[in-house]
């Protein structure tokens, strides 16, 4: 007898348990080729550019704080540069400018006090002088005395006074006398009347 042929198997789930079983491999289910491609057309095109867009979020964020590292480095390192042609030095140390600054002004107030060297109080001294020669600008005297400043503004106050009241000389109540009677002038002005009295004001 001839032995009849294999006859191929009918449905493809038959066909892959036929060849699993001759491989030794797994059994895959039947609707696992299709549910891959479901899953796949799960993902729309909104979907994927929201992803888009997430990641596009990130890098500016990564590139903000970058530049911002960047910013904040070279601002730190021309501060420093700065202090180093200030204070004439190659390399920077935390005080170097407070050192600088204070070795200044100390320099400076001993040059005006026509010394080589600075002193505790020489700043003191330095500003008591200055203002002194101020005010002996302001009065025009050679030398000050206690109290030029508060007699000269005083004099000048009432100067100006006189002046305003139309006087050469100021004396006591003339700026109170003055603001009054041209206060009444001008209600006397506003009210037609060559007079001020009492009430015009409210009457009018």
């Amino acid at each position: 007898r001839r032995a009849s042929p294999v006859k191929a198997s009918s449905t493809p789930a038959r066909a892959a348990s036929d060849s699993n079983a001759d491989g030794g491999g797994e059994a895959v289910a039947p609707g696992a080729a299709a549910s891959a491609s479901d899953s796949s057309a799960l993902v729309t095109a909104a979907d994927a550019a929201a992803v888009g867009n997430l990641v596009e979020d990130d890098e500016w964020l990564g590139l903000a704080m970058e530049m911002a590292i960047l910013v904040r480095v070279a601002v730190r390192e021309e501060a420093k540069k700065q202090i180093r042609g200030f204070t004439s030095k190659d390399d920077y140390k935390i005080g170097d400018l407070s050192k600088e600054i204070d070795a200044r002004v100390k320099a400076e107030v001993a040059r005006l006090r026509d010394k080589d060297e600075y002193e505790l109080g020489d700043l003191s001294v330095a500003l008591d002088q200055l203002t002194k020669e101020q005010v002996c600008k302001l009065t025009g005297k050679s030398e000050y005395a206690a109290g030029d400043l508060s007699v000269e503004i005083d004099g000048r106050v009432k100067s100006a006074v006189a002046a305003f009241c139309g006087k050469e000389e100021y004396t006591t109540g003339d700026l109170t006398r003055e603001i009054d009677r041209r206060a009444k002038s001008a209600v006397a002005d506003f009210t037609g009347k060559e007079q001020y009295t009492f009430g015009d004001i409210s009457r009018e």
